[in-house]
């Protein structure tokens, strides 16, 4: 009993370490938001060459104080991020205007491709379906230049628009509802086709009610990508103004340190919550999507 026991004490302790390693950045974070303005300056602010840029020499070098025990709890940051710094407000809403229509619209969009990919008679639909997979599998980077283009075509390759409209059309929540349809009965469709039922009503009376863990894997991994996506923002948002908090958070550090760490921990919070509210669903939502996809 106590072999087994040791054994599985040295299972678990490189696993603690290693979650421990990837907890730390937050913990910092968040340990280092109850620090007022002035000591974030003195710990972090002044980590640069101190005269002559090239001079490697570890004396004109001041390194980062990190510490996870403010000096004196203050919440200082919180109120002059919330009360003082109204660009911050602003590119918040403007991350919540980009992400929830972009998860809206991919799993309203991706149920019917999956549903068509599935029990369509398409003749090449599986070919199809295969270039979804390479297109799902493709950096960002290089869909950005197809996006652009497309969006110069429809007149509307500047704001916020032109992000949302070529994100709900990506392959991943269609293959992704189409592994949860490959392990759904097939007698439930036929059984609703006898009854007369159209496409749509296959869709929303017995299809979505079985899809509660797949729409949750679905929209929890498309948030959290869309959160924190960059490389669309600076493609198609051409003011600042427009900006969501991905982008805008560099400014923050750069201008104003004393509230970065504040402004971080607002930014992880949704990403944070979300996550929280629907992890089973999403386990439930990969694990299922990896079975079928390995049959």
């Amino acid at each position: 009993m106590k072999a087994e026991k040791f054994k599985n004490a040295l299972y678990h302790i490189p696993l603690i370490l290693l979650g421990l390693a990837f907890l730390f950045p937050v913990i910092l974070t968040l340990s280092n938001s109850f620090m007022s303005s002035s000591e974030i300056y003195i710990r972090y602010a002044r980590v640069v060459l101190a005269e002559n840029h090239y001079d490697l020499n570890y004396g004109n070098i001041h390194f980062a104080n990190m510490d996870l025990i403010p000096w004196s709890v203050s919440f200082g940051q919180y109120m002059s991020l919330l009360f003082d710094n109204t660009d911050y407000l602003n590119a918040f809403l403007n991350s919540v205007k980009l992400a929830f229509p972009i998860v809206f619209g991919q799993i309203l969009i991706g149920i019917p491709t999956a549903y068509a990919f599935e029990f369509s008679k398409l003749k090449f639909k599986e070919v199809l379906f295969f270039i979804y997979i390479v297109v799902m599998f493709l950096p960002v980077q290089v869909s950005l230049g197809p996006n652009l283009m497309t969006t110069q075509f429809l007149k509307i390759e500047s704001g916020t628009l032109a992000i949302i409209l070529t994100a709900i059309f990506s392959p991943f929540t269609a293959f992704l509802f189409r592994q949860y349809l490959k392990s759904m009965p097939k007698e439930y469709i036929e059984a609703a086709k006898i009854d007369g039922a159209g496409h749509f009503t296959i869709i929303a009376r017995i299809i979505l009610p079985l899809f509660k863990s797949a729409v949750a894997a679905a929209a929890i991994l498309s948030f959290t990508t869309y959160w924190n996506m960059v490389e669309q923002v600076l493609v198609f948002i051409k003011e600042s103004y427009d900006y969501p908090l991905s982008t805008y958070l560099p400014d923050i550090a750069a201008k104003s340190p004393g509230i970065a760490f504040a402004g971080s921990c607002f930014y992880m919070l949704p990403a944070l919550i979300v996550f929280l509210y629907g992890r089973k669903e999403l386990v439930a939502g990969v694990a299922n999507s990896a079975i079928q996809a390995g049959r």
